[in-house]
């Protein structure tokens, strides 16, 4: 759902554009990094054998908190601005 309403909101900046309407320009693209490294990613996506205490405290020690963990968990919804 996020995806959609970001590849949207991108196409609607690039028509307004293109018929001379009104323009700006939107960030995209990774902020956190210009490599992507498959086993750096693998090596950090719990194991779906944790149970709740041990995956809190994985993301404890990425300096992440309960709320980090509710949001990373499949919410369908972004976070409210």
């Amino acid at each position: 759902m996020v995806v959609r309403r970001m590849v949207l909101a991108a196409a609607l900046v690039v028509a307004a554009a293109a018929t001379g309407g009104p323009f700006w320009r939107v960030p995209t693209g990774r902020r956190d990094g210009t490599v992507s490294i498959k086993q750096e990613a693998l090596d950090q996506i719990p194991a779906p054998t944790m149970n709740f205490t041990t995956l809190l405290q994985s993301f404890r020690n990425k300096s992440l908190d309960l709320a980090d963990l509710v949001w990373l968990s499949g919410t369908p919804l972004p976070p409210p601005f």
